[in-house]
């Protein structure tokens, strides 16, 4: 069954099935806050001191492994994310292993540092280094359940890709869904990030049509210049969201000309709330204003420190003590 925004899916603007009062949108915003994870850097990590001075303790941190980047850092990463307590996910990433070798050198080593969870994507580069070139690829070998990883990731397109068909991202979504089953091991989706509810919950809403009951963490980007978001969604392929972000950046507008995810959030939260089935149930972060500014930001929020708009279509967070 074609899918997905490129194919031409009605996005209607979520309205409530009955009056919400701020009280009960708090709620539901929490429900979704509390979860949050949120992506690093070996790069930016080793500018970090503390990681539990920022993040509360258990937060999912998903290491990045990209064209640049070495696997021992990965790994250098992953252990220090344990040591401070949270629960650190390596990216796993298809098309940029050179070798089976280089494959088993991150899996295993990042189980060996304390990861237990895994998010295993494709990649962006057009060429594969080396033999591997789908996440299929990568859950075809057996290590994960080998190994013992109790939790793997994979990606969610709500806007498409531009590199891959809308129905082959449906087959692919379905046969991961059938891997999770025939394993027993629990996989999640967590999304590229967007600026438009309407999308994701369109997007969202098709999954079950594909058979994919698979839990969803919505992929939003943190606090940063629309300079920025803009750079980011340009260079990520999500085309749709950069449009809308071109369109109605001024209402997106914060202090000095930032952008906060507030908005977005607050909409997909309402939906969660008030409509049975839903399967988004966490956020996570993509720091493109700075880690620090982002975890600063996620923290409050699911820690409640924030006030609703008068009119509940946002929200303002509170400035850290």
């Amino acid at each position: 069954m074609p899918w997905g925004p490129s194919m031409g899916f009605a996005f209607q603007r979520f309205q409530p099935a009955q009056p919400f009062d701020g009280e009960q949108l708090r709620e539901a915003v929490l429900a979704l806050a509390r979860r949050f994870s949120i992506e690093i850097t070996p790069k930016q990590a080793a500018k970090v001191e503390d990681f539990a001075a920022l993040l509360p303790r258990a937060t999912r941190v998903f290491v990045t492994f990209v064209p640049g980047e070495t696997v021992d850092a990965v790994i250098a990463t992953i252990h220090r994310l344990a040591a401070a307590g949270m629960r650190p996910v390596p990216h796993v990433a298809a098309r940029n292993l050179r070798a089976r070798a280089t494959f088993e050198h991150l899996v295993r080593g990042s189980f060996a540092a304390g990861a237990r969870e895994a998010l295993v994507i494709a990649g962006g580069s057009a060429q594969p280094a080396g033999p591997f070139t789908s996440s299929m690829d990568l859950l075809q070998t057996g290590l994960f359940e080998t190994l013992g990883y109790e939790r793997l990731y994979v990606a969610g397109h709500p806007e498409g890709s531009p590199d891959i068909p809308p129905d082959e991202l449906a087959r692919a979504l379905a046969c991961k869904n059938d891997w999770s089953k025939r394993t027993g091991i629990p996989l999640e989706i967590v999304t590229q990030f967007g600026f438009d509810a309407e999308r994701i919950l369109a997007w969202e809403r098709e999954l079950k049509g594909i058979g994919v009951d698979l839990p969803v963490r919505v992929g939003v980007a943190g606090p940063a210049s629309i300079a920025s978001l803009l750079k980011y969604a340009k260079m990520c392929g999500v085309r749709a969201s950069l449009g809308f972000l071109q369109k109605h950046g001024g209402r997106m507008l914060q202090m000095l000309g930032h952008a906060t995810p507030d908005r977005l959030i607050v909409e997909i939260a309402a939906a969660v709330a008030q409509e049975e089935g839903r399967r988004i149930h966490a956020l996570h972060y993509y720091p493109f204003g700075g880690f620090a500014v982002t975890a600063a930001w996620a923290r409050a929020t699911a820690e409640g420190r924030f006030e609703l708009a008068s009119d509940g279509s946002g929200f303002v967070v509170a400035e850290p003590h």
